[in-house]
């Protein structure tokens, strides 16, 4: 919860029914800064992949071993504004498919592939609100069937079996914040092989059982946020050296522990805080619960994850040269697509997914590899704000997507990645969607007033691959306060569920 004031806290204090059994020391861990990413909230541990989310967009980035971060995917319909987005990835566990990306989103929950190429809403959560949901998948099977968890800031503790069917089994009262759950494993104490969720509201862990009795006050920790199980023989992400990471949403970066943290701590439980109250390490000496610093404060983290080992085998991209529409209509990638984006795109054959290109371009030349790219704008500076004569006045994003007949609705996004201005452009007239042979049809565009994203709707009269050209009016930013610091500010703009399809345009002053 980004508003609440930050209380440091320098004493652990664990109590179960009100008896206290206190084990005081300090293990020797420090987390390191791993890689940067601005305003992160949640991140998605496994042994190939590292995906994190963020506060105020729907984007997700993927963070590669070598801490290079790039789009992943975007969360799809309208923006629900600044909220927490919790994630968790699918293990080889009961009936789930390992390496799956799962995300919440108030009361969804939404499923991408593993390299993002696709999404689809898998559950919805009866009666959940508020700003955040958290998200975990049972790793033991004795009490929830490896079902994945969900819990609501509004209370709703629910079950959600591989095929997305939902069954909520406790509501907690009112004043409480639930955020990162995790069933427990059987041996920790009473309360083992229960679920455990941090509530950052009232300082305290709660435990649910498989019955939905609840005990509201396990044991205490400031600003408690993520409840994380270690395993036995932590693992690494790639060859980060990375065993567990966690956001840190005020430094904006993704925080490293390596396997040699967790080290002989397996079956013991990790409690981070959102406030500076360092991160608890808990476990059970067969009379009581004990507990210890695992990192000493001043670390503050919102969401946390260890890297899961289960997830395996390691995911490999799903999109192939025989790539086919899905039922959804959620555009997929061509049957062609073989370009990569990079942040400049350069002319490429006629498979290439997505271009930016100047004013005149044509269907035609785009579909066929002619179009000349177009790899900036240029801006002048009067008074502190962007003068109107931003060149040239107006450009292109085209992409092209594969679709089952029928309706389809595809969502172009459009990012700053440089973080130093806040100007967007708006589309305008001349955008289309096109048949396989270039010719127009009847296409719906709006654009969402505040991310800018375009939503294009049209009815394919067959499957095949189509193109969307949508027309940029570049003066849309005049007026707006110079870039700061930096003069130079690199868009992205990307068709969700469609790999290879960023493509890159600096504006740059002249």
């Amino acid at each position: 919860m980004k508003t609440k004031t930050k209380i440091r806290i320098t004493l652990i204090t664990i109590a179960l029914f009100a008896t206290a059994g206190l084990f005081y020391a300090t293990i020797p861990a420090t987390g390191v800064p791993f890689a940067a990413d601005y305003q992160p909230i949640s991140v998605a541990a496994a042994p190939a992949q590292l995906i994190v989310s963020h506060w105020c967009d729907e984007d997700l980035d993927k963070v590669s071993d070598t801490a290079v971060v790039s789009h992943f995917a975007t969360i799809p319909g309208p923006s629900v504004g600044c909220i927490e987005r919790y994630m968790a990835i699918s293990p080889s566990l009961g009936t789930w498919t390992p390496g799956f990306v799962y995300v919440t989103q108030i009361n969804e929950v939404y499923k991408f592939a593993p390299d993002g190429s696709s999404v689809s809403l898998f559950a919805t959560i009866p009666g959940c609100g508020g700003t955040h949901s958290g998200i975990t998948f049972d790793h033991f099977g004795t009490h929830f069937n490896f079902d994945m968890i969900v819990t609501c800031e509004t209370g709703q503790v629910a079950r959600v079996t591989p095929l997305g069917a939902v069954s909520v089994i406790a509501t907690i009262p009112a004043g409480h914040e639930l955020e990162g759950p995790a069933v427990v494993p059987d041996a920790l104490g009473p309360f083992g092989g229960q679920i455990w969720a941090a509530d950052e509201e009232t300082n305290h862990v709660i435990a649910i059982s498989n019955t939905g009795a609840v005990n509201l006050t396990l044991f205490t920790w400031g600003g408690a946020e993520s409840v994380l199980v270690i395993p036995p023989n932590p693992c690494s992400f790639g060859n980060s050296n990375g065993a567990m990471f966690s956001a840190n949403f005020n430094s904006n970066n993704i925080t490293k522990f390596t396997p040699a943290d967790l080290s002989g701590l397996g079956g013991n439980v990790l409690v981070t805080s959102e406030s500076n109250a360092g991160i608890l390490l808990v476990g059970f000496n067969g009379t009581s619960y004990t507990g210890a610093y695992f990192e000493q404060p001043p670390s503050a983290y919102e969401g946390s994850a260890i890297t899961d080992c289960l997830v395996v085998p390691s995911p490999t991209p799903t999109p192939t040269a025989t790539a086919t529409a899905t039922a959804t209509a959620t555009a997929t990638a061509t049957a062609t697509a073989t370009a990569t984006s990079t942040p400049t795109p350069t002319p490429t054959p006629s498979g290439q997914v997505s271009q930016i290109t100047p004013t005149g371009t044509t269907c035609s030349q785009f579909a066929n590899g002619t179009a000349e790219t177009l790899s900036n704008l240029n801006y002048s500076v009067a008074g502190g704000k962007v003068k109107n004569n931003v060149t040239p006045g107006v450009f292109f994003y085209w992409v092209k997507v594969t679709v089952p007949a029928g309706n389809n609705s595809v969502t172009i996004t459009q990012t700053i990645t440089t973080g130093n201005f806040t100007g967007l452009f708006n589309f305008t007239s001349g955008s289309s969607a096109y048949n396989p042979s270039c010719g127009n049809l009847s296409t719906t565009i709006t654009q969402n007033p505040t991310t800018k994203a375009v939503t294009v709707q049209f009815n394919a009269p067959t499957p095949g691959t189509y193109v969307i050209g949508v027309k940029y009016d570049s003066k849309s930013i005049v007026g707006l306060p110079a870039p700061s610091p930096g003069t130079t500010v690199h868009y992205d703009f990307a068709t969700t569920g469609v790999p290879g399809s960023t493509s890159g345009l600096d504006l740059i002053k002249n």
